[in-house]
């Protein structure tokens, strides 16, 4: 099995969790067909077959070492950054 970027995954994650928020909101056929449609790449992506183990198995691959992008990452506040603010 191929293993997902980082990235990727939290969109897969996230357009899983809108799809069932607008399901929830106002269930159509459009909305009950995103919501199978997010459940379904995110199981692929993370090679399982039920949506809880999809999201066990994301959330461990994010939480194992995941490489984010440097423009992703919030900077680290110091010390000094501090000092400075109050200065």
């Amino acid at each position: 099995m191929l293993t997902p970027s980082p990235q990727d995954l939290r969109v897969a994650m996230a357009r899983y969790a809108d799809a069932r928020i607008e399901d929830a909101r106002r269930s159509t056929e459009a909305t009950a067909r995103a919501v199978e449609d997010a459940a379904y790449t995110l199981c692929v992506m993370t090679g399982t077959q039920a949506v809880p183990q999809a999201l066990r198995v994301a959330d461990s691959m994010l939480g194992m070492g995941a490489t984010v992008s440097p423009a992703l990452r919030r900077p680290v506040r110091t010390q000094q950054d501090d000092r400075l603010q109050t200065a």
